[in-house]
């Protein structure tokens, strides 16, 4: 599976690098080209989108789920959403979406979730197309060509972007007011619907993410634009014009302050004051924005394109005209200043280090387009043709190579599934429901919500600091508390002391989830609370050993039933599915009076399941039936795995490797004159 899954990757990074000859031409072939782009962008999307399912891994796809379901009257998600604060249009399309799914018989916050993943993969693709038309504006076809190739394979765009938050979908959005807006000015009897278009469009893009406030801003410089050229004002009746539209825009934001939200209110507040002019913020977006690519790449890049440009007897061969690389321009700059003012989600971007990539995003797609158009100005200073397609086709390939690597090696990692995703089917089948002691960073993996997995069994939760702060029998006694999902890094801590070490010895160790493979999440290992009664080491065949078991009937009373539960281990993966017999025979009589088969362990996990050397498996509680009118006398409790096709019984050994022929003798039975029964000789362990 992991050769073909490759091979494909493979075959995506050859369609995507882009046949040399078509880039030699890039103008007559741009659509070809960006098709291409396209195509290899959407297959890489494709195969990451719905990672991390059914386990949600970020926060703002579950709590916007639950304010969809608060918004439609049906949840409430103050105890998830807490004081955050999210944009309107975003908050509706889960309104939207949720009942479309709910209507498919898939009611959970997963399917929602998972339809809006691709509403925005959707939205993501055809942003690679918008940035190639806004970048053949700005610089021609190279400029395109670039900025779609960054669009497509940059590992940053395959992460981020393909979640269900808003800045997802305002993306493409903001390209498209930059591309409307462009347009507009260009000569056409639609200039006007254009610009009002683009305005409209950079709304939608503030209902989708409020840092984008500024998205409005090309709809509007186009407006202004457009009507200095038509109605052709002096510059006085322009500065009046000016003012009055300032202060209007002043005087209506003053007037709809108080009608929005209090949080939304305080937040405004808070951007006038203290955070509008926050260089440090503004500096340090403009570096991580930078970086993305390589800050001093960047900086060489643009200090190229403008010393080609301002050369001498090169501006006739300029790529960069009109107004689109100065709109865009602006609008980065806008953009970078409204992601540090702007801080609606809370406080957390107060410090220049706290800021997050994910508000960088709008920026950085803007930054595509911005260097496709600097590249395409050094390539139009090459005095020869020939050389000029020769550094085209040199420069889109050192652009894409590293990119599309680094894109091959993200989706692979992202097609390994996280821990949760292993560890939530295996706590299902092997664990009886119960309370599991859990630190911080499991918490998510037992919350029903996070994963909204149907059939799902409710595992309650005690999360703690420190499994030490209480005694082991408080946890099991007063708390109820059975299981235990111990991070590795706080396995080790325990380890490094001695009460830490005498504490864990005292508890059963069912399960390491460690690495290989890296996966995401934190590695853990699982715990009971308490070992079993009887410890023993008997082995069956060359893999399979019973490493316990409890008795939980010891003086049964006539006609009532034995019941057991057994403890088993594997070294190494048996070959076969192996069923377990729990007869009860006469002293020396092989013919059972009464039975049990089945499978060993719980029904979920067959023997050739038992993968995993540390692994402890639980049965689950057998009850082996006494016959009403039992004769006296004395019995045995036998034990052993057969294959069930052949009736054949695997050879059993005690610890040191003697046999003990086809069973393992569990218990002696007596049962006296007036039908009491006694056992005897229980425990057979080795210590």
């Amino acid at each position: 599976m992991l050769h073909s899954e490759t091979s494909f990757l493979r075959t995506v990074s050859i369609s995507a690098t882009l046949p040399g000859r078509a880039l030699a031409s890039p103008k007559r072939r741009f659509w070809l080209i960006v098709g291409l782009i396209t195509l290899g962008g959407a297959i890489l999307r494709l195969l990451t989108h719905d990672y991390g399912l059914p386990y949600i891994e970020y926060i703002d796809e579950l709590i916007l789920w639950f304010f969809g379901q608060n918004a439609r009257g049906l949840e409430s998600a103050d105890i998830y959403g807490g004081g955050a604060t999210y944009p309107p249009l975003f908050v509706w399309l889960h309104q939207l979406v949720q009942p479309f799914t709910e209507a498919q018989g898939r009611p959970h916050a997963v399917d929602a979730i998972l339809d809006l993943r691709r509403l925005v993969l959707t939205a993501n693709v055809a942003g690679i197309v918008l940035s190639a038309s806004l970048g053949r504006h700005c610089g021609g076809a190279l400029a395109g060509i670039v900025a779609a190739s960054l669009w497509a394979f940059a590992p940053v765009m395959l992460d981020i972007p393909v979640h269900a938050i808003g800045e997802s979908l305002a993306l493409p959005l903001l390209i498209l007011t930059l591309l409307l807006a462009v347009k507009s000015l260009q000569a056409g009897r639609h200039r006007w619907r254009l610009a009002w278009t683009s305005l409209i469009t950079g709304a939608l893009c503030f209902l989708l993410e409020y840092r984008l406030l500024v998205a409005m801003f090309p709809g509007a410089a186009a407006l202004v634009l457009l009507a200095r050229t038509h109605y052709r004002p002096g510059r006085r009746r322009l500065a009046i014009w000016s003012i009055v539209g300032i202060a209007l825009t002043g005087l209506a934001s003053v007037s709809l302050l108080p009608l929005l939200p209090a949080n939304i209110q305080r937040h405004a507040r808070n951007t006038l004051q203290f955070w509008l002019w926050d260089v440090e913020t503004l500096a340090r977006y403009t570096y991580d924005t930078a970086e993305v690519l390589n800050v001093w790449l960047v900086l060489a890049i643009l200090s190229l394109a403008l010393l080609s440009w301002l050369a001498r007897g090169t501006r006739r061969h300029s790529e960069i005209r009109g107004a689109a690389p100065g709109l865009t321009s602006v609008t980065l700059f806008l953009v970078l200043w409204a992601g540090s003012a702007i801080r609606p989600y809370g406080a957390e971007l107060d410090l220049a280090d706290h800021a997050s990539l994910r508000h960088q995003i709008p920026a950085i797609v803007l930054l595509f387009v911005i260097l496709g158009s600097a590249l395409a100005q050094i390539v139009a200073c090459i005095p020869k043709r020939g050389l000029q397609h020769l550094a085209a086709v040199a420069i889109t390939l050192l652009i894409v190579a590293p990119n599309l690597q680094q894109s091959l090696e993200f989706v692979q990692d992202r097609m390994i599934d996280p821990w949760p995703v292993i560890v939530r089917p295996w706590v299902d089948d092997n664990l009886e429901p119960g309370t599991i002691l859990i630190y911080d960073e499991s918490e998510r993996w037992f919350n029903p919500h996070w994963g909204g997995i149907p059939h799902r069994q409710w595992f309650d939760w005690w999360e703690t600091a420190d499994v030490l702060e209480r005694p082991l029998q408080e946890w099991i006694d007063v708390h109820k508390i059975s299981w235990l999902a111990l991070p590795v890094h706080k396995h080790r801590q325990l380890q490094e002391s001695a009460e830490g070490r005498d504490f864990l010895a005292r508890l059963l160790r069912l399960r390491d989830f460690t690495s290989p493979p890296p996966r995401r999440e934190s590695q853990t290992i699982f715990y009971r609370l308490w070992r079993m009664q009887h410890e023993t080491d008997i082995r069956f065949g060359d893999h399979i050993r019973l490493t316990g078991y409890d008795l939980h009937s010891p003086d049964p009373p006539p006609a009532s039933p034995l019941e057991f539960t057994l403890y088993w281990n594997a070294t190494a993966t048996p070959p076969l599915n192996y069923s377990f017999f729990l007869h009860l025979v006469g002293a020396d009589d092989p013919s059972p009076f009464a039975q049990v088969d089945g499978n060993p362990a719980v029904p979920a996990r067959l023997t050739q399941t038992w993968d995993r050397p540390e692994e402890t498996l639980i049965s689950p509680r057998f009850s082996l039936p006494l016959p009403d009118e039992l004769p006296p006398g004395d019995y045995r409790v036998i034990l052993g795995l057969y294959n069930f096709e052949t009736g054949e019984r695997l050879p059993v050994r005690d610890a040191s490797g003697a046999p003990l022929g086809d069973a393992w003798e569990l218990l002696r039975l007596g049962v006296a004159d007036d039908g009491t029964a006694t056992m005897t000789e229980i425990l057979r362990a080795t210590q």
